[in-house]
């Protein structure tokens, strides 16, 4: 069974599955690497609040909910 994976765009915020040491919290994601399959693609992360930068596949991604929306009364 594939399971279909959606491609991110630069600046969405997710949060990492499974986190190890010093992954927790909001990650911004950067640009796709270049070659790295189109089932599992890797992103390059930036840490929101420290800029840490890590790697990681779209598989260990868990997308977090955008406020862009507008509230309606």
């Amino acid at each position: 069974m594939r399971v279909r994976l959606r491609m991110l765009v630069p600046g969405t915020r997710v949060r990492i599955r499974r986190p190890g040491a010093g992954e927790r919290g909001l990650w911004v994601v950067g640009d796709r690497l270049v070659g790295s399959g189109l089932h599992d693609p890797a992103y390059e992360l930036r840490q929101e609040r420290s800029g840490r930068a890590r790697i990681l596949r779209r598989s260990r991604l868990r997308l977090t909910r955008t406020t862009t929306r507008s509230r309606r009364r």
